[in-house]
């Protein structure tokens, strides 16, 4: 699609993300999930995505797809082997 790095990138994220909210909302309206373990969980998402932000604004294209393209294969193992 020619999209810059940063872009692409950012769009994966905040798509894993609307899916991962979407799946927590089901699984703590069933009472699977222990709001004392998912209220730290969440706060350290949202310091993450914070300081995340702003160490993306430093590292150009070449950096950020050396640190992104492994997560993206250690998370499609992780996926086949669970699968």
């Amino acid at each position: 699609m020619k999209l810059p790095m940063k872009v692409s990138t950012a769009t994966s994220n905040f798509m894993i993300g609307v899916a991962a909210a979407a799946s927590a909302g089901v699984y703590f309206s069933r009472g699977d999930i222990n709001p004392l373990v998912a209220g730290p969980v969440a706060l350290g998402i949202l310091i993450g995505a914070q300081v995340g932000t702003k160490i993306m604004e430093y590292l150009n294209s070449k950096t950020l797809r050396l640190i992104f393209i492994p997560i993206l294969i250690y998370i499609a193992l992780a996926m086949l082997w669970k699968g």
